[in-house]
């Protein structure tokens, strides 16, 4: 991947990354909306990740890097 390739996908997942976690207390206290778009959000992150791991791509951002998208799911 190139390196402009890298910087893009990784600004991309972090705008996501933002967005959704300013989600989780909306959806926690029972915003449909909130709900529905925090669990497109969740979609996303996780075909990137898992698509970025059958790639061999590694983040350079170690946040990314460790970035789990389950961390979004409502916790029970």
């Amino acid at each position: 991947m190139s390196d402009n390739a890298q910087i893009l996908l990784e600004s991309v997942m972090k705008a996501a990354i933002d967005a959704a976690r300013q989600l989780k207390e909306p959806a926690a206290a029972g915003d449909a909306f909130s709900q529905g778009e925090l669990m497109a959000y969740y979609d996303i992150l996780d075909v990137i990740k898992e698509q970025a791991e059958l790639a061999g791509i590694e983040f350079n951002d170690p946040e990314l890097a460790e970035f789990d998208p389950d961390e979004l799911l409502p916790e029970e």
